[in-house]
């Protein structure tokens, strides 16, 4: 199976995930892991979510290992960085409405 492209959170069960989880989450370590963190699954448990290649096979066993029974997230890395810019672009300094 193949990493989702876009993963949709769910709204949390709970107001805050368990200590534990952030825990795992900031030591998953595997080659094709290319980041790290938490979020929810469709369904609203808190969970463990990485990225990788578009082309990796999910779920990756290392790292389902790690994640100590926690649901693991898996996206496709996006091909190219997201390009960051001005808000409002032609605009003298990027400054938006009312900006002085």
């Amino acid at each position: 199976m193949k990493p989702a492209r876009l993963h949709r959170p769910g709204e949390p069960r709970t107001p805050e995930p368990p200590e534990r989880l952030m825990t795992v989450a900031e030591t998953i370590n595997d080659p094709q892991v290319t980041q790290a963190g938490i979020t929810t699954t469709t369904d609203g448990r808190w969970a463990v979510y990485v990225t990788v290649p578009a082309d990796a096979t999910v779920p990756i066993e290392s790292v389902e290992k790690q994640a100590l029974g926690f649901p693991v997230v898996y996206e496709a890395e996006l091909p190219t960085p997201v390009r960051a810019g001005p808000a409002y672009p032609g605009r003298r300094g990027g400054q938006g409405r009312g900006a002085r």
